[in-house]
């Protein structure tokens, strides 16, 4: 069989394996997401059955051409994953909750059903398709029919779903898939064609031209699908990415709020703490963050001594470092019952706008301890002025 350059294989098996594993590791959280990760492990794994160590491998322990005959069975176990993957899009992952155990169970009657066909001739040391004969056609038609329904299938939907698509990516992804599916269509149609005419005919150029050429068009088929899935990989990773960026931004804040507040630390086991996204930590970060906001709020003051012209992020950041100074030093708060001022309503609590906050935090903090110095009756101080004395902070 025809194996493409390694300059051309590598990089797209690269490429097919690479989104596998990501997709694995970091999409998988609905049924359908689930459900594609099966089939780009069924389709990987029909891309490494077709490289020439495992078809040496495997031959020889169970005769000329199983491992191509594993490829092809791993292919329509993917057809499989994608008939659930397609009934989940079109009629909701809970109409049809068992629709890939049956879609599976049938898929490995089909590719059990070709190991039978291709036994005779693996017996007498050749490949079914240069055996030829009714036995071949069966094979093909066995192998083209699940993976033609995908591609009607996945057709009819995504026809239907163009229309309605936003304009950009996602019609751009459907269409793409549109293309896919009638390249499938044709090339399963060129496979049943193929079995028949050598079964009728004692001419095989046309089956020893797609044998040939299959192996490229597998390899390109699949490395288009991992292409058009690798789509949520990036956006997940983008998400974790700026995750970790604005809860980089949040940590110095973190840790002067719950430092004078830690009763709002929410404690986790070391196994559930690791077991946290990216967005996650960022989230319980930014719900500490807020409850301490809340509980500071009792020891905000507003008279700055002339520095409430800064600008607004400044004087809040300086009004949090005062409250929390204030805190840890065991003042009484002065905001109680109906006359608390909410100061919190002037925080948002959202990560973009206490990151907003926080990139001040640095520039508040040496504001906040020069007028906590000063020991004025708002930060602590005696009423007397000649009771004063400089705080050491």
């Amino acid at each position: 069989m025809y194996e493409p350059p390694t300059c051309v294989s590598w990089p797209l098996l690269a490429v097919v394996w690479g989104t596998t594993l990501l997709r694995l590791a970091l999409v998988r959280s609905t049924v359908a997401e689930r459900r594609m990760n099966a089939a780009l492990v069924f389709a990987s794994l029909s891309l490494v059955l077709q490289r020439s160590l495992a078809q040496t491998w495997l031959d020889r322990w169970f005769g000329y051409g199983f491992a191509n005959t594993l490829s092809n069975v791993c292919i329509i176990l993917t057809a499989a994953s994608l008939i659930s993957l397609f009934s989940a899009w079109a009629l909701g992952p809970a109409r049809l909750p068992r629709i890939h155990v049956v879609s599976l169970s049938m898929c490995a009657v089909a590719g059990a059903i070709l190991i039978g066909l291709s036994t005779p001739a693996r017996s007498r040391g050749v490949a079914i398709a240069d055996e030829g004969g009714w036995p071949f056609a069966a094979y093909c038609i066995t192998y083209a029919v699940p993976i033609l329904s995908v591609a009607l299938l996945n057709l009819w939907i995504s026809l239907k779903a163009v229309r309605t698509a936003t304009p950009g990516r996602e019609r751009r992804v459907f269409l793409a898939v549109i293309a896919l599916s009638l390249f499938e269509v044709f090339d399963m149609g060129v496979v049943v064609t193929t079995g028949v005419v050598n079964a009728v005919s004692e001419d095989n150029a046309l089956t020893e031209s797609h044998s040939d050429s299959g192996a490229f068009i597998r390899l390109l088929v699949v490395s288009a699908g991992a292409l058009i899935s690798v789509g949520p990989v990036a956006r997940v990773l983008g998400h974790r990415r700026r995750s970790r960026q604005v809860a980089r931004r949040l940590q110095p804040m973190w840790r002067t709020l719950t430092g004078a507040v830690p009763e709002v630390v929410l404690e986790l086991r070391p196994a559930d703490r690791r077991a946290l996204s990216a967005r996650s930590r960022l989230d319980r970060m930014s719900v500490e963050m807020r409850d301490a906001i809340m509980i500071l709020d009792r020891h905000v003051v507003f008279e700055l001594g002339g520095h409430t012209g800064a600008a607004s992020p400044v004087v809040t950041a300086t009004r949090l470092h005062l409250a929390c100074l204030a805190r840890r030093a065991g003042h009484r708060a002065h905001g109680t019952g109906g006359t608390a001022h909410l100061f919190t309503t002037d925080v948002g609590g959202e990560p973009w706008e206490l990151a907003r906050l926080a990139d001040h935090w640095r520039d508040a903090e040496h504001v906040a301890a020069e007028l906590w110095a000063r020991r004025l009756p708002q930060f602590g101080g005696p009423a007397d002025p000649s009771a004063r004395v400089p705080a050491q902070v």
